[in-house]
């Protein structure tokens, strides 16, 4: 499958963080074709390809969950009230297209009052979350009949192909990194590796890692990567804090990826001639790198970086070259590994 039907097929799929269910009966279906695949008690979708038993074991991790929102209440009046799962930017929600996964999908609108109608006290403000309702047009008797508090809420936008190669829709953050270990993963059929690698599609990354931590206690890898988006240049961002899309997949340096890593991926992007980007990060967090790296004793850790505009909204947009490249990167990686001893964190 290509890259741009692998991520329209996953696009529908609700994946709300502690609630992967669906997108992770695809990709065990997906997943299959290429590795041993298994599901932990996490959630997680874990693939192995199996090296030739003289290499060291390197888990590859990208979460596949999404920010979201969840029902807390049905209001008298047959609003529905709600809470969000993750890092929802309350200023880009407004007035957006929804589906409530209930009993069945209801659709419905976050409703906003007319300007005529707001204070000019009121202008200045940006609206928060429990001063905002979900109209489904619905009656509060229908709707109980459809909707219960905990049902999740995702955004009801499509993804579609925009010009040059690029994609947009709702939370490609993270199903783009699943898209690379995807192709890493095709890529590897192709090659004798003795590392035994396992593809983690973790869960619950939007709201602390947990997948990822649950998976590098049970793996105990020597190598962990973490596969996620950063930040894509557009208007107002300065060329410190972002990324130009295609022009590759961002290789992060900085204390919460190890040195060696770093060097090591920058290798393996020269010798394929991988057009890439380097990412300076300071600060720890942000991605499973976070807490790979201080999995059982420690473990040596990179992270490889998609630039994606808009960030946490419900247009984000990515390249597809660099999904194919950032995949390309980590199989050559993979396959630098023939030629050195065993790697272990240091």
């Amino acid at each position: 499958m290509e890259i741009k039907d692998f991520l329209l097929q996953m696009d529908p799929l609700p994946r709300v963080s502690g609630y992967e269910d669906e997108l992770a009966r695809f990709l065990k279906t997906e997943f299959s074709k290429h590795a041993e695949v298994s599901v932990d008690k996490m959630g997680n979708v874990v693939a192995l390809k199996k090296g030739d038993g003289t290499g060291p074991k390197v888990m590859i991790a990208a979460h596949m969950d999404e920010i979201g929102m969840m029902v807390s209440v049905v209001t008298d009046e047959g609003f529905v009230k709600f809470t969000c799962i993750g890092g929802i930017d309350k200023r880009n929600i407004l007035a957006q297209e929804v589906i409530i996964h209930g009993r069945e999908k209801v659709f419905g609108i976050i409703g906003i009052k007319p300007p005529h109608l707001v204070t000019a006290e009121e202008q200045k403000k940006v609206i928060d979350f429990f001063d905002m309702a979900i109209d489904t047009g619905y009656s509060k008797e229908s709707l109980d009949k459809l909707v219960r508090s905990g049902d999740i809420i995702t955004f009801n936008t499509k993804m579609t192909e925009l010009k040059g190669g690029k994609m947009t829709g709702r939370a490609l953050d993270n199903i783009v990194g699943v898209a690379v270990m995807y192709a890493a993963m095709k890529n590897l059929e192709f090659m004798k590796h003795k590392a035994d690698v396992y593809f983690v599609a973790s869960t619950q990354e939007e709201v602390g890692y947990r997948g990822a931590k649950t998976a590098t206690h049970v793996i105990k890898p020597d190598i962990g990567i973490a596969v996620d988006v950063t930040f894509g240049r557009t208007p107002g961002l300065s060329e410190t804090e972002s990324f130009e899309l295609g022009k590759g997949p961002c290789i992060s340096v900085g204390p919460n990826f190890t040195r060696k890593m770093f060097e090591d991926l920058k290798k393996a992007a020269k010798k394929g001639n991988t057009p890439h980007q380097i990412e300076v990060r300071p600060r720890i967090g942000g991605t499973d790198a976070y807490i790979i790296q201080i999995g059982e004793g420690g473990v040596m850790t990179g992270d490889i970086g998609i630039p994606l505009k808009y960030m946490h909204s419900t247009n984000e947009t990515v390249q597809l070259s660099d999904i194919e490249n950032g995949g390309k990167l980590i199989s050559d990686y993979i396959l630098s590994l023939n030629s050195k001893e065993d790697e272990k964190c240091s």
